[in-house]
């Protein structure tokens, strides 16, 4: 296997989990649309998906389809005043990157605004992990697909696809690393399966922080 120069993260579900503030703000978002929320533990599967998708989904039954552009510019309103500051690092992840700090250049690639997503890595790993950690922190704000982001910051950052892998939670991390040619690695802990991830055709599939780190050192 070629060695890795390059890692790219996913935000939600890899590094932090906001699961608690992004369940809130769509349920108020939906309920602001006049369609009846689900319940929180239905809406687990929202955690990944671009955001044009989730409200699309949630609000067709309804009838209400038209209105999910206007939902989810609500929702990125509604989430940079609350419920970013919800979200909370996973155990071993600052480990996991202390481990590879210095061997490889790292980024974070997400579908949050890249503002939103810097002032969560701040609010969880602390001000100098922007600079400690990562060489730049990219968003797409949700509304394209994840693979866009990523091929736009390898060509900006000159990476070489043979030399940069993903880790991600969700099937949209792993696809977006299959369409830019780059090495994919799935996580059981956030919010995408086993299955998914395998579906997905992850190259690698990590259940801690820890192993995700093992496996990385192993290619660096």
């Amino acid at each position: 296997m070629a060695r890795i120069e390059n890692i790219l993260f996913d935000l939600d579900g890899t590094l932090t989990d906001p699961g608690i503030g992004i369940v809130s703000t769509i349920r108020q978002v939906i309920a602001e649309m006049g369609v009846a929320a689900p319940a929180a533990a239905e809406l687990r599967w929202c955690m990944g998906p671009p955001l044009i998708d989730v409200f699309t989904h949630l609000l067709e039954p309804a009838g209400k389809r038209e209105l999910a552009s206007r939902a989810a510019s609500l929702y990125m309103q509604r989430y940079a005043v609350a419920g970013a500051t919800q979200s909370t690092p996973y155990a071993g992840v600052e480990a996991m990157l202390e481990r590879l700090r210095g061997k490889a250049r790292m980024y974070v690639a997400t579908n949050k605004s890249g503002a939103i997503a810097e002032r969560i890595i701040v609010a969880c790993l602390g001000a100098r992990a922007l600079g400690r950690y990562f060489e730049e922190v990219v968003g797409n704000a949700r509304f394209e697909d994840k693979s866009e982001a990523v091929r736009g910051l390898m060509e900006r950052a000159r990476m070489d696809p043979v030399a940069t892998a993903i880790v991600g939670d969700r099937e949209h991390d792993v696809l977006a690393g299959k369409r830019c040619g780059i090495s994919t690695v799935g996580v059981t802990y956030g919010y995408g399966s086993r299955e998914e991830l395998v579906a997905a055709g992850a190259d690698y599939i990590a259940d801690d922080p820890a192993a995700v780190a093992r496996y990385l050192l192993g290619r660096i």
